[in-house]
């Protein structure tokens, strides 16, 4: 069984919005990476909070983002978060500053709602059911599987997302990369099953064989690589590293940087593996 891949383009994807150059997670920096910089891809990921509205935040405490004391999940309703943080670096854009939605957690609906059509990759995190459930419903409400690829590198979230909403692409979960790779590396690849449309890896140089990555996208799967720690790939070293690999999109914290360094220099297409064996 072969993935169908993704619709859309992937070469780009702004991590948290870009969250070197904004304040992660938040609209005005998915409204630049989108409106101004025109991204191939927003990352976001979602959380649950006490009174069950679905968050776009990376974190499961408050402390990091918004100094505050407690899980999210559990000591707020939506109407009581805190506002987030904005970083000393960020300090000196006034774009940033004085932009109210810099400080405020957003739903992942209001998302939704601005950017009906635009390509996500929505990270559900850790959590009850309900969460998968109410994402997955918000998804297909605003009509946009097409546009979207989610899941979560955890197994029992991804496995609910695969069996509850099948028509929602989704990615591989960190259990099911680790077995296609031990599957490459002995030669069964081709015989695994593969119902993922994309897989979304972190660049340890142990996993960054070109030979996988070309046979990941002989199954028809595209590959976008992350940095860890900290989810993003944020150096010409590091986008080199990817395209050497033989990556097909970056995850980056630095999308305009990125973007700059993509005019010059080209990541694979999943089928140019075709090019090789003529």
């Amino acid at each position: 069984m072969t993935s169908s891949g993704l619709a859309f383009r992937y070469a780009l994807m702004a991590h948290r919005g870009g969250s070197l150059e904004w304040v992660e997670n938040t609209l005005p920096a998915f409204r630049y990476s989108a409106r101004t910089l025109k991204a191939d891809l927003l990352e976001l990921d979602c959380y649950e909070t006490k009174d069950g509205k679905v968050v776009i935040f990376h974190d499961q405490d408050l402390e990091r983002l918004c100094g505050a004391d407690g899980k999210l999940g559990c000591v707020s309703n939506y109407e009581e978060l805190p506002p987030l943080l904005i970083r000393p670096e960020l300090q000196n854009k006034p774009e940033v500053v004085k932009d109210p939605d810099s400080k405020r957690i957003p739903l992942l609906e209001d998302l939704l709602d601005e950017f009906p059509t635009y390509p996500m990759q929505i990270d559900v995190k850790r959590g009850a059911s309900s969460l998968v459930d109410k994402v997955g419903i918000l998804i297909l409400s605003h009509k946009r599987q097409a546009q979207t690829v989610w899941g979560s590198f955890h197994e029992p979230q991804n496995t609910w997302c695969r069996t509850n909403f099948p028509t929602i692409p989704h990615f591989f979960t960190a259990r099911r990369m680790a077995l296609a790779f031990l599957s490459w590396s002995v030669g069964l690849l081709p015989f695994m099953t593969i119902h993922e449309s994309a897989m979304i890896m972190p660049n340890f140089k142990w996993i960054m064989w070109p030979g996988f990555a070309q046979a990941i996208n002989k199954r028809g799967v595209p590959i976008i690589v992350f940095g860890m720690p900290g989810g993003g790939v944020n150096t010409v070293e590091g986008w080199k590293a990817a395209q050497k690999f033989g990556a097909n999109g970056i995850c980056s914290d630095r999308p305009t940087a990125l973007k700059e360094w993509l005019r010059t220099n080209r990541l694979k297409d999943v089928n140019d593996w075709r090019k090789t064996e003529h």
